[in-house]
């Protein structure tokens, strides 16, 4: 009978090798695993009581200044965190350094202020007086920590007098080219209800302020007058007794009119007659249906002034139309310039010349 390979004795000889050198392994293995967790277990014990040690640490902490001196306003705080050296358990420490913490309460009126000008509007404290008070306040969020020393050992405080004043509002309005609705305008002024509100905060502020403006209104297609509530364009550090206001855009439907007019004249020596060709102009404009009967031709005033004249640059005088009713819109005059004629009294007619 023939012998197969996986009867042949070396064979048997190396499969119970492997076998050992793999239940080997296995056994090493696991002794490692139990090794390990033993160990992992030991450092987790050593761990846990060590933490219960009592430690010294550093740690950086938010802070929120309260109860500023009465009729003053904190231009800028002196620092967001604090540095302080504490003393407590180790759960404690690792707890707050590794856990977003909430801001301690800096009562900054309850601390020894030094005064660093005359009005008392900069002043400083030394941190190490604060220690206690901190302390307190740290532990009613905490209370395990004692504070060893805070960081910096000197706050120095800015304030400014507050202030109050009442300062009027303006709307901001963009695009007005898209606003109207064909053959529609803005019929007066656009304006806000109320038309001013109180602003308190800094004086150094408050002073400068001569309006405040709404936020940028975006409107389109209007055909009637339109009120939209629009909140105030803030500035910070300043408080404002309303956040919005009432912005109101008149509109009215438009046409174009026209007046023939004559010319006046300004500024002509008595000694003088001057002459302008032609006598009339046309002044054309828009005006909202609403206004239409307020105009009349009286309203308009052209004239051309004498003192502009020179002979020697040009032969014409510019025509100017500075009255205007405030309800009409685009206004255009025709012609724009006129020729002249200058004539002495009692004397021989001359052209273009004048008397110097």
């Amino acid at each position: 009978m023939k012998t197969t390979e996986n009867n042949h004795p070396k064979f048997h000889l190396l499969t119970g090798i492997r076998e050992k050198i793999i239940y080997f392994f296995r056994l090493i293995q696991q002794k490692y695993l139990i090794f390990l967790f033993f160990l992992a277990l030991s450092i987790l014990a050593w761990f846990i009581r060590a933490l219960s040690d009592t430690y010294d640490a550093d740690i950086k902490y938010p802070v929120k200044y309260t109860n500023l001196p009465p009729d003053k306003v904190l231009l800028q705080a002196p620092t967001e965190k604090l540095l302080l050296r504490v003393r407590s358990d180790g759960y404690t420490i690792l707890s707050t350094k590794l856990i977003s913490k909430p801001p301690i309460d800096y009562d900054v009126n309850a601390f020894l202020l030094f005064s660093l000008s005359i009005d008392s509007t900069s002043v400083y404290t030394l941190t190490k007086y604060n220690r206690e008070r901190l302390s307190l306040e740290l532990n009613k969020k905490n209370k395990k920590f004692e504070i060893l020393d805070i960081s910096p050992d000197t706050l120095f405080f800015n304030f400014s007098r507050v202030k109050r004043k009442k300062i009027c509002v303006k709307a901001q309005l963009k695009d007005m080219n898209t606003m109207f609705a064909q053959q529609h305008m803005l019929n007066g002024s656009v304006y806000t209800i109320p038309d001013s509100i109180e602003v308190t905060g800094p004086s150094s502020i408050v002073d400068t302020l001569s309006y405040m403006t709404t936020k940028l209104l975006h409107l389109v297609n209007l055909s009637d007058t339109t009120e939209k509530k629009v909140q105030i364009q803030k500035l910070s550090r300043l408080t404002y007794s309303l956040s919005k206001v009432k912005v109101v855009i008149p509109v009215d439907e438009f046409t174009e009119s026209e007046f023939t007019i004559p010319v006046t004249q300004k500024n002509v020596p008595d000694s003088i007659i001057l002459k302008t060709f032609p006598k009339t102009i046309k002044v054309k404009y828009l005006i909202t249906l609403s206004n239409f009967d307020k105009v009349s031709s009286e309203m308009f005033e052209p004239y051309v002034d004498y003192d502009e004249i020179d002979i020697d640059m040009n032969s014409k005088i510019k025509i100017k139309l500075d009255s205007l009713p405030p309800y009409v819109h685009n206004v255009n005059i025709t012609p724009r310039s006129a020729e002249f004629l200058i004539e002495r009294k009692n004397a021989e007619s001359w052209n273009n010349g004048r008397n110097r």
